[in-house]
């Protein structure tokens, strides 16, 4: 979606990258618009005049900002499942790993969170696209435990949206959370939580034991 006048696809790639670096350090403690573009091009270290062969204005940077972060949530999301073949794995191996990724990433989550307002409508439509996408996998590993007879859900769809928000909890509540809580306490009650209300055992410790697939 973004127009640039260099055609070299890699190096397009690269510098967008070192943009979405330089704008994190840059933006983090002023806010995206307060923050200028000579900031910007001093933080990630590419010269303000050549900033705009990779990007056409200044709000491409917080759409690429928030591509990045999600491109890594949810590719966390695809590799975690995969460690496991039981659904039930599957899906609180996937919540544990993704709540680790976005505990990591909490400044950046919580950047993302306050700038998506300043998006503009054509960008603001993709992501929500993106981000209705990751509900719809994370309702599919659900789905896909309810075929199997694990799990017992009425509706799949509204558990996975409430999955999906619990990741904010860190980057939003980690102030309270953390005082005197770890990150392991919080992700581990969240599974309990989930795990009551598919109507299966917490698999907390078991998952801690690394991947376990059938028949191994």
């Amino acid at each position: 979606m973004i127009n640039v006048t260099i055609k070299n696809g890699e190096r397009i790639r690269r510098k967008q990258d070192q943009l979405c670096r330089g704008a994190m350090k840059a933006c983090v403690k002023k806010g995206f618009h307060a923050t200028s573009m000579r900031e910007i091009a001093d933080a990630a270290e590419i010269s303000l005049g050549s900033i705009y062969n990779y990007i056409e204005k200044k709000e491409d940077i917080l759409f690429l900002l928030h591509k990045d972060f999600l491109g890594r949530i949810y590719r966390r999301l695809d590799e975690s499942a995969e460690n496991f073949d039981d659904p039930t794995r599957q899906l609180f191996n996937a919540i544990r790993e993704v709540f680790r990724l976005t505990s990591e990433l909490r400044d950046q989550a919580l950047f993302i969170y306050t700038e998506t307002k300043s998006l503009s409508k054509e960008y603001l439509q993709e992501i929500l696209k993106n981000e209705s996408e990751f509900v719809s996998k994370i309702e599919t590993l659900i789905t896909n435990g309810m075929d199997a007879g694990v799990f017992k859900c009425k509706n799949p769809s509204i558990l996975a949206n409430f999955i999906a928000f619990s990741f904010a909890i860190i980057p939003l509540r980690g102030w309270n959370l953390l005082v005197k809580n770890t990150e392991d306490d919080v992700v581990n009650e969240w599974i309990d939580l989930f795990s009551l209300r598919l109507n299966v055992e917490s698999v907390s410790d078991d998952l801690n034991r690394g991947p376990n697939r059938m028949g191994k």
